[in-house]
């Protein structure tokens, strides 16, 4: 029999780990953006990845949400979301702008 704080855990780490997924593609968005570091060898495929990191997390986050309705989970879920849409609205942005 488990106790209720290890399931209170279980359920958090869903959500923390789909947090820290949102976290890194976005540092890795913004680094190439930016420049802040010399490693530019990636160069846009943070911008690629982050729409399949965001499915991922939000289905993470989104079973986390459905087993525990806390901050946490609510959390990794709208960074999730707003890591799916961030390369939409940059290519959608950067058409209008720089476009034709």
């Amino acid at each position: 029999m488990k106790s209720e704080l290890s399931e209170g855990n279980n359920k958090n780490i869903l959500s923390l780990i789909s947090l820290c997924m949102s976290l890194v593609i976005f540092l890795l968005i913004v680094n190439w953006l930016f420049k802040i570091t010399p490693f530019q060898k990636l160069a846009g495929m943070p911008l690629l990845i982050a729409p399949f990191v965001g499915v991922v997390g939000f289905v993470l986050s989104l079973i986390s949400f459905k087993q525990a309705h806390n901050k946490l989970s609510m959390m990794s879920l709208i960074c999730n979301v707003i890591m799916f849409v961030l390369p939409f609205l940059y290519w959608i942005v950067g058409t209008l702008i720089f476009g034709p």
